[in-house]
């Protein structure tokens, strides 16, 4: 798991916008990704659709120092879309710095509550307020990677110096010492003026200056006032195609080789089955049925379900004793079966509701205008 701050002082750069579209990039790649709205204006929340969730299942309540208020981050997670999630922010974050005033090492609460338990998540996106308080220092001190977004307008680098020096004080004091890259936005590609500001950026940051820009692109503000991300609003718009290249090169300084490539991170895999004596030629040939048989694993995560079951195309989509999962530890819970190569279309069912498998990318509609996830077996020995 990897967490990424979106921060910047300055405000109208293109800070939440970033933290939206490249979360969603990151999420079409198949990666699970969270977003935590740490601002208390609430705009990634609104731009996502989840500020009208009860209000008291916010990122306030996640960090808050009142024992009588205080939940868990899993129950705070909302679903924006496949593999993407919001833990979305009120006003009411803004009083968070008076209940730490004079907790000892208060600007490590989030990184506390992240690193506290494990999360079934590639890339943790953190949207900063525009300022450099309490808020912003707890994301910078939680984070592997620091974004600094930069608009090409006359004041661009101004604030740029304050957050460097925020981040040379956190490497002094408690040895935490973030990548950092800058990002230029609302890049106008028409104008002498946005090249001219594009060139001080560059020369400013050097190597550690992203080699995507982002257009301004009217479909960004659209997408934003639907209340979705530019990949689900337009997917040809030069904003989708700007975010999407800023996830690829992402996941390239990640050490990713082809980021292009489908991230088959679900967890539905087929195993090998345990074999004893290796079988000759002639073995395998008079074999072979038994042989193309395979050992899959259906696996979910679910730490409140009571029962889960497996449903498909291979068990005629019944739900029996004979497709029930198994719970393990940390409310892991799995079912094994042997089945032929082919193609198969399946669900699950958790605790009476049908669900995909969310790690699994491949799917199609079914009759009842929902999807349902697929899996292919490829012949072979098992």
């Amino acid at each position: 798991m990897k967490t990424i701050a979106i921060a910047n002082q300055k405000g109208g750069c293109g800070k939440t916008t970033t933290a939206i579209n490249v979360g969603a990039a990151l999420a079409a790649t198949g990666r699970r990704i969270l977003l935590i709205d740490l601002d208390p204006q609430g705009h990634a929340s609104f731009g996502l659709r989840a500020s009208n969730l009860p209000t008291d299942k916010s990122i306030y309540y996640v960090l808050t120092d009142n024992s009588e208020k205080k939940r868990s981050l899993d129950s705070c997670i909302a679903t924006v879309s496949r593999n993407f999630d919001i833990v979305p922010s009120t006003i009411q974050l803004s009083t968070l710095e008076q209940e730490f005033k004079g907790k000892e090492d208060a600007v490590s609460e989030l990184r506390r509550v992240l690193s506290s338990s494990p999360f079934p998540y590639e890339y943790i996106i953190i949207d900063c307020p525009p300022s450099l308080g309490f808020l912003t220092f707890n994301a910078l001190r939680a984070a592997d990677q620091v974004i600094v977004p930069i608009d090409m307008s006359a004041f661009t680098l101004m604030g740029v110096g304050k957050l460097l020096g925020m981040l040379e004080l956190i490497k002094a004091k408690i040895g935490h010492d973030p990548r950092l890259n800058g990002l230029a936005t609302l890049f106008d590609i028409r104008t002498t003026y946005s090249q001219s500001v594009l060139k001080e950026v560059k020369a400013f940051f050097g190597s550690q200056m992203f080699q995507t820009v982002i257009r301004l692109n009217v479909a960004l503000k659209r997408a934003v006032s639907e209340g979705v991300s530019i990949i689900d609003f337009d997917k040809t718009s030069n904003g989708a195609k700007d975010y999407t290249a800023l996830c690829y090169e992402t996941l390239r300084l990640d050490g990713v080789k082809d980021p292009k490539k489908p991230y088959a991170s679900f967890l539905s895999v087929q195993v090998p089955a345990k074999r004893g004596n290796v079988l000759s030629r002639q073995e395998k040939i008079e074999k072979s049925i038994e042989l193309d048989v395979k050992e899959v694993i259906f696996a979910l995560e679910s730490s409140a379900a009571k029962d889960i079951y497996v449903a498909g195309d291979f068990n005629d989509w019944q739900i029996n004793d004979g497709s029930k999962l198994a719970r393990g530890e940390n409310g892991f819970w799995e079912k094994r079966m042997r089945l032929p190569h082919g193609r198969y279309r399946y669900k699950f069912v958790v605790d009476g509701e049908w669900t995909e498998d969310s790690k699994n990318q491949a799917r199609e509609i079914n009759a009842f205008g929902s999807f349902d996830s697929v899996m292919e077996i490829e012949p072979g020995l098992a």
